[in-house]
């Protein structure tokens, strides 16, 4: 269809070349939108007023490539470097001539393009790719050093430094190269993978489980991931619990007398140890103790059922009699006080010091996930579907305390902490008073990132509460009310406004903004779109000593294998054909994405569900393009992700907000950067 549109473009007259700029823009447009053919044309009138437009014949040739229609995107990118002295034009070619699988071919234009700039990034990785392809590993090796040295954040570099190795049977270097990848994105679940591959080659199968079980962690529903943990589980030397410790049980490192709350702080209801929407988790029993005197109540009626001394161990577990779920209070002695149906509540004599610590034991009908979970405040034990639910009370000040350090880096800068102590409470307070989206399920907030982490005690320190206390009750408001102030780790430069996510609303202090003072325009076409993602430009939530290089800007490498069986399974797809962005923030975050199956075609609009079933566990963000490489028969085989940022890019962006302290910003002027027309305010307790 494309290439139709192409041909009937180029036989119009000419027209006058001032049209030329406004055609681009509008191809731009119409690419941002998914109107990739009405794009393609609007390029394509472009060079025929004025076949001289570099900049039509580039963007033209990258949709033509994000399309699969690469031998016409060689044609214009040919066109694009003949126009243009600039080597990632060149490099572009090369990519083009490679996707194209004319590898020798790619082969000269990387060196074309290297002759001009020796140290480009995108170049020296597609001269090792065509190396590999041409079964020249030790080149591919020598052209991987220099891309290291050239761009050493970009982590597809040691992942093709692994495959290189392995071609030549070099598996120690091998693993060393994967090991950077992982290390340098943990996010980067296919280089774990292959670096398990490479232990099971060697029978190193302690190894190998490890890895193959991070990856399993990441995807647990795949049966090929269970296939190879399964396989290498008969010949381990150790026992898995060994292999990875969860350090659950670790002595709490920090325990302080808190005089956090009061009669007029509000009480927040926190679940505990929910799954990834929010949602109690699935269990049986709960065992727990407390560092003070303590006593046992109904729930609902506040009658005393029992007490316990400091550091005794209690359980509530569920027992089913003729299908009917009840409720066990067993004391310190094995003593069953209560057979019920109804809550419990463990309530603290001297709450200022008292802390609840939760003792599940994995595989004894506990939940390892609550494992050693230490929390200030009450603990509610309640029945829910069939299974326990855990409910922690606790004033909104000791909450900020579990919240601060949990969202960001406790040696981050003091005032992008105290921004985020800010954030928390208000946040909290909003969805408690506001929204109440945990009210079938209980409570008010989940302790993970459906709401915001709440590690309780175990995420405090002195630091943290000195934070805490420093900002005590003060929240963020709009028009008197408390702001619905969200946000997220990395906004990879620039914030996406809330009208621009699908079913998010045009809340009035949600706008999109350049997270850096000398950013300038965002991009604003295909090309600009790849070559802003492929850089590190001066945000201020560049990478940093606070802020880790893969929250900023990550890469992946998908195959399709993966996400057919994902895909299939949940929309009945088939074979996956492409994956195509239907519609692009200004910002450049992908809020509609095609997934183009030999079956049906199937449309995501839900920012999590894009970035969840794009891979081996979840992208980062949505802030992406994807590069598509094809076996001999045209078939779509690996997808290779150029990310940016992390988390929904909505709000305050925490690494932003650091790079604004650091900066000299107070945590006032972080928050209103972030919020337009917003005020800080102070409750009164």
């Amino acid at each position: 269809m494309i290439t139709v549109l192409i041909h009937l473009v180029l036989t119009l007259p000419l027209r006058a070349e001032p049209r030329a700029p406004a055609l681009v823009a509008r191809g731009n447009a119409l690419y941002f939108q998914g109107e990739y053919a009405k794009a393609v044309d609007a390029y394509a009138q472009a060079v025929k007023a004025s076949s001289m437009t570099a900049s039509a014949w580039l963007n033209g040739a990258q949709v033509l490539e994000e399309t699969g229609q690469l031998k016409e995107a060689v044609r214009w990118y040919r066109r694009a470097a003949s126009l243009s002295s600039d080597p990632a034009v060149l490099g572009a070619l090369g990519w083009a001539q490679w996707r194209g699988r004319q590898f020798e071919e790619a082969a000269a234009t990387f060196e074309r393009a290297l002759r001009r700039k020796p140290d480009d990034a995108s170049s020296l990785l597609g001269a090792a790719r065509a190396a590999l392809e041409r079964s020249v590993p030790m080149d591919a090796v020598t052209f991987l050093e220099k891309a290291a040295d050239a761009a050493p954040l970009l982590n597809l570099v040691p992942y093709y430094q692994g495959q290189a190795y392995e071609e030549l049977k070099d598996d120690a270097s091998a693993i060393e190269t994967y090991k950077r990848a992982v290390i340098g994105d943990s996010y980067f679940v296919e280089a774990r993978e292959a670096l398990g591959r490479v232990y099971l080659r060697r029978r190193d199968y302690n190894d190998a489980w490890r890895q193959f079980s991070k990856v399993l962690d990441a995807e647990p529903h795949s049966k090929r991931v269970q296939l190879l943990v399964d396989r290498v589980a008969p010949y381990l030397t150790r026992r898995p619990s060994e292999l990875r410790p969860t350090g659950l049980h670790k002595p709490i490192p920090y325990i302080v007398e808190s005089p956090a709350g009061g009669p007029k702080v509000p009480l927040i209801r926190v679940g505990i140890g929910t799954n990834a929407v929010g949602k109690p988790r699935p269990r049986q029993s709960v065992s727990f103790k407390i560092t003070e005197a303590f006593d046992v109540a109904d729930a609902a009626t506040g009658k005393k059922l029992g007490e316990g001394d400091a550091d005794d161990a209690w359980s509530v577990r569920v027992r089913r009699i003729k299908k009917k779920a009840q409720l066990l209070l067993v004391d310190s002695d094995g003593k069953t006080l209560s057979q019920k149906s109804k809550a419990v509540v463990v309530r603290p004599r001297n709450p200022a010091k008292a802390v609840v610590i939760l003792d599940d034991v994995p595989g004894t009908g506990g939940n390892a996930v609550t494992a050693g979970r230490a929390l200030r405040g009450q603990l509610e034990v309640a029945l829910f579907k069939g299974g326990l639910r855990l409910v922690n009370i606790v004033d909104l000040e000791n909450y900020t305390h579990g919240v601060v350090s949990s969202e960001m880096p406790i040696k981050s800068p003091i005032e992008a902490l105290k921004a985020q102590a800010v954030m928390a409470r208000t946040h909290a307070l909003y969805i408690k008073k506001l929204t109440r989206r945990h009210k079938k399920e209980g409570f008010d907030l989940c302790d993970g990132d459906h709401c915001q982490v709440y590690g309780g005690v175990r995420s405090e320190s002195e630091r943290s509460r000195q934070i805490v206390e420093a900002t005590r009750g003060r929240v963020v408001t709009y028009k008197g009310r408390p702001s619905q102030v969200i946000y997220s780790s990395n906004c990879g430069g620039f914030t996406q406004s809330g009208k621009d996510v699908t079913g998010w609303g045009d809340v009035p202090y949600w706008k999109g903004m350049s997270d850096g003072p000398e950013l300038g325009p965002r991009p604003a076409s295909p090309w600009e779109l790849r070559q802003w993602l492929w850089s590190s430009p001066a945000a201020y939530c560049k990478p940093s000593s606070d802020v880790h290089p893969s929250h900023f800007r990550w890469t992946r490498v998908v195959a399709t294998r993966d996400l057919e069986d994902k895909f299939d399974k949940k929309f009945k797809t088939g074979k996956l054909r492409a994956l195509r962005p239907l519609r692009r923030s200004s910002a450049g975050n992908v809020n509609v994405l095609q997934i183009v199956g030999s079956r049906r075609k199937v449309k995501l609009d839900s920012e999590m569900q894009i970035r969840s079933l794009l891979g081996l566990g979840s992208l980062r963000s949505t802030l992406f393009i994807i590069e598509t490489e094809y076996d001999a028969k045209d078939h779509p085989v690996r997808l290779i992700f150029h990310g940016a940022g992390w988390g929904h890019g909505v709000g305050l962006c925490q690494s932003g907000a650091m790079g604004r302290a650091e900066a000299g910003q107070s945590y006032e002027q972080i928050i209103k950067a972030y919020f337009k027309d917003v005020e800080l305010s102070e409750l009164r307790y």
